[in-house]
């Protein structure tokens, strides 16, 4: 009975469908397993009228006071006055650059932090330091470039305020970068290839890389590998252009409208796959190795031409011992 189970078609069918199924996951879950997690980079050029970011580098993060001043010092001693030296903002401390149309360029500093001015003293602050660019506090040393050294924010959800419209992002490019796997005799890891290129963000949304979380930086609960690096540059367009790079692992977007969500950006396996030098390498040798192996086979054939009669007579002798047998 059991063998006339397995003689019927349904049965043999139903086998190779499950060993292809088996076949198959096995095939993905080795390519997740041999991938991992994706290292990206994504470069950010926009064009914002605010960037906000936490400072876990000071001496990366230093702002030139010369061509700023003073608006609002924490104990009130500074108000007024023209900025001299640098700002180091503390580890921790929220920097934000705002700057609404062409209006002038508002400097925040919000947690602590010191100002190191020209004469070598050091002057420490904590609470909220506000500065505005003003060219009449050392006009031939105004700084066009400001430092983004962080994890942060780009742009801010749009909003109507009783001052006029709030600061938003204008425009903004991503592109995604992938770095190469580590692949035995097809090259080592690190080499970027791009993935992404040239992604538009809608107008009036906001760009955010790792929040601070607990991790590496226990201390603040910074988590450096969420910075974005790089910098604004003002001009005489409304607002400032925005040059970063990140590896922010959650790097999201979030649109404007009635239905608002965080959208992550990312690398797909099937961008990797398809992406991917490395494998892109893999992929190729697989296949000249199933084109190559018919050829070999065919080639055996016609140098041994014996073997396969040999072959075929032992099969055809094991055929009627069998039926002898029966």
């Amino acid at each position: 009975m059991l063998n006339r189970l397995r003689q019927l078609p349904w049965l043999h069918g139903c086998a190779s469908l499950l060993l292809a199924t088996v076949l198959a996951f096995g095939a993905i879950w080795g390519l997740f397993w041999f991938y991992g997690q994706p290292r990206t980079m994504t470069s950010i050029k926009a064009e914002s009228e605010l960037v906000t970011f936490h400072v876990f580098n000071p001496e990366l993060a230093i702002i030139y006071a010369q061509g700023l001043r003073i608006s609002s010092w924490p104990d009130g001693s500074r108000d007024g006055q023209c900025g001299d030296g640098a700002v180091l903002p503390g580890i921790g401390a929220e920097v934000s650059y705002q700057r609404v149309e062409q209006a002038p360029l508002q400097v925040t500093v919000e947690g602590a932090g010191e100002l190191r001015l020209s004469t070598g003293e050091t002057v420490p602050f904590d609470g909220e330091l506000l500065m505005f660019r003003d060219p009449s506090c050392a006009a031939g040393l105004l700084a066009n470039r400001l430092p983004i050294w962080g994890p942060g924010k780009i742009g801010s959800p749009f909003s109507m305020r009783s001052d006029g419209p709030g600061p938003i992002l204008l425009s903004a490019t991503l592109d995604v970068f992938g770095r190469t796997i580590d692949v035995p005799l097809f090259g080592r890891s690190g080499a970027i290839y791009a993935a992404v290129e040239g992604m538009e963000i809608p107008p009036g949304s906001f760009i955010e890389s790792d929040r601070p979380v607990e991790g590496a930086r226990q201390e603040m609960g910074l988590d450096p590998a969420g910075a974005m690096f790089g910098f604004i540059d003002l001009s005489e367009k409304p607002g400032f252009s925005v040059f970063v790079s990140t590896e922010s692992r959650q790097l999201g977007v979030t649109t404007p409208g009635a239905r608002t969500g965080i959208s992550r950006i990312d690398l797909s396996l099937f961008v990797q796959v398809v992406n991917d030098p490395g494998f892109l390498k893999i992929q190729l040798s697989l296949a000249l190795l199933l084109f190559l192996v018919p050829k070999v086979i065919g080639a055996a054939d016609l140098v041994f031409p014996g073997a396969k009669g040999k072959r075929g007579r032992r099969r055809a002798i094991s055929g009627a011992k069998r039926g002898a047998r029966s």
